[in-house]
């Protein structure tokens, strides 16, 4: 033990007929036992040392105490009732810390993989907290624009947030702040009605759908597509495509490959079935192969690619993968 508790009161009383050097002697034994938590020898040689005791006033001075305070136990120790009773109680409360620190530790562990995943989760609907945000207001957005509670969407709503704004000019918002502020300025700009995703958002969970598992609505170059004008069901259709292309990162490719089509206005390449020209099996048809194959039709009259010039001059205008 590196402390113990000392009863004024009680150590007078029990002392009251102790010489000076009595004292001396009673308190260096008490001292070891404490300190070793553990009962004192019964030979007196061995006290002596403990006590420091060299002269033969001293030396009887310890063997006094001893005799009074430390007598020998069945163990064949000198024991002291009160040390042995405040030994106990501070084993009692060193475990009960040790439990305490062991499950303060669990629960700030379960803390920090909840507000992981809770940031994650945002992060997917186009939602970026700020990171000071507290664990209950993280809770009320995610509440709000992940399970979608109305009740909790309408008291964020209500809160003032914009101390956890990034980016936004606290000057110019207003006096109801929209829960999407907890987003940076690019993002807030893209924001919706009050609990809708951003643009983004709602671009990637339409890519997830199609089958692009990772996704990130803070990405620069979605953001720029976005911007550009690009949809998120165009962003959709093309993240469909490169999954059926088996492209090994669907989500950047379909961003290059929508814009790099927005562009040059074309459209996306259809991933329906597969079409039947001349008995024979062919890809899918896209969109803009659809639209010249319905020009060259009513040219000719027809609704098939009856005319092999027609076909080729299709087959080349159909745009190929980029």
């Amino acid at each position: 033990m590196n402390y113990f508790e000392l009863y004024p009161g009680d150590y007078l009383r029990d002392t009251t007929r102790l010489s000076l050097v009595e004292h001396g002697a009673y308190l260096r034994l008490m001292l070891t036992y404490y300190a070793e938590e553990s009962p004192l020898p019964a030979e007196p040689a061995e006290l002596y040392v403990i006590a420091g005791a060299i002269s033969a006033a001293d030396k009887a001075a310890v063997r006094k105490v001893a005799d009074r305070f430390f007598p020998i136990g069945p163990d064949g120790k000198r024991h002291n009732a009160r040390a042995d009773a405040e030994i106990a109680k501070f084993g009692e409360r060193a475990i009960g810390a040790d439990e305490k620190r062991s499950n303060e530790a669990e629960r700030q562990r379960r803390t920090r993989e909840r507000r992981m995943q809770m940031f994650a989760e945002l992060r997917e609907v186009g939602i970026v907290p700020d990171a000071m945000v507290t664990m209950a207001e993280l809770r009320d957005l995610h509440t709000a624009h992940v399970t979608r509670d109305h009740y909790v969407m309408s008291r964020v709503t209500d809160r003032d947030m914009s101390r956890h704004v990034t980016g936004v000019n606290t000057a110019t918002t207003s006096h109801k702040p929209q829960a999407n502020n907890y987003v940076g300025s690019t993002e807030a700009s893209t924001q919706g009605t009050t609990g809708s995703p951003t643009e983004e958002g709602r671009a990637c969970l339409l890519m997830r759908k199609a089958g692009c598992v990772q996704t990130n609505p803070s990405h620069p170059d979605l953001r720029a597509a976005i911007r550009e004008g690009v949809t998120p069901e165009e962003l959709a259709d093309t993240a469909a495509e490169a999954i059926t292309a088996g492209k090994t990162k669907p989500f950047a490719w379909a961003i290059t490959t929508a814009r790099s089509r927005h562009a040059e206005g074309a459209m996306p390449i259809s991933t329906g079935p597969p079409r039947q020209v001349n008995g024979h099996t062919a890809p899918p048809m896209s969109k803009t192969l659809q639209a010249l194959h319905e020009l060259e039709a009513a040219k000719h009259g027809s609704t098939g690619l009856d005319h092999p010039g027609d076909q080729l001059r299709i087959a080349e205008a159909d745009p190929a993968e980029p």
